[in-house]
């Protein structure tokens, strides 16, 4: 009967010690019961990679001619400036909006076999800001039902901002310089 008695007594002590020590730990603030706030500091060779990563997705989006995807590579107020020997689309496109319809508009008129071929990209960081560049030249091919075959190059820049902790295109100058298409008729 007094080794029951004993027993019952360590295990209501040990109980009662370990619920005091959770108690404790939650108090101090690392126990079971607290809360933690975690800091995630993005360095230069993780926004790299995600620049980088997020540059590859872009060119995929306009690849697979996913005209709906485009505007969600873009900040909302971006900019898109085509130069060069694009027949009748140079100008500046302001919005998400009107660089949507600028895509539908080029991407639009291939058949489906429309692609990109990313020959060379420079990614770095524009020193003072919270942005990243991406320098890039390749070239394009497609069918239009129109003119037929039409190819040519690009040399491209685009400025990535971080905003709500994603990179979006902030401006992005297309430069063709190489346009190549049949006469029409």
């Amino acid at each position: 009967m007094q080794r029951e008695r004993d027993g019952i007594l360590i295990g209501s002590g040990a109980g009662l010690t370990l619920i005091v020590l959770l108690v404790l730990q939650s108090f101090i603030g690392s126990g079971l019961f607290s809360t933690r706030t975690v800091t995630v500091i993005v360095t230069n060779s993780d926004a790299y990679e995600q620049v980088s990563d997020a540059y590859a997705y872009h060119l995929m989006v306009l690849n697979a001619r996913n005209i709906n995807a485009v505007p969600g590579e873009y900040e909302s107020n971006a900019s898109v400036e085509w130069t060069g020997a694009v027949p009748g689309m140079t100008g500046n496109y302001s919005g998400a909006g009107n660089i949507k319809i600028l895509w539908g508009s080029f991407i639009g008129k291939f058949n489906s076999n429309f692609s990109l071929s990313n020959e060379y990209q420079s990614v770095g960081e524009v020193k003072g800001s919270n942005a990243w560049m991406v320098n890039s030249t390749f070239n394009f091919d497609g069918y239009d039902v129109v003119v037929g075959n039409v190819n040519g190059t690009v040399v491209a820049q685009d400025l990535y901002a971080h905003v709500n902790g994603t990179w979006l295109i902030a401006r992005e100058i297309w430069n063709f310089t190489q346009f190549n298409a049949p006469p029409p008729g």
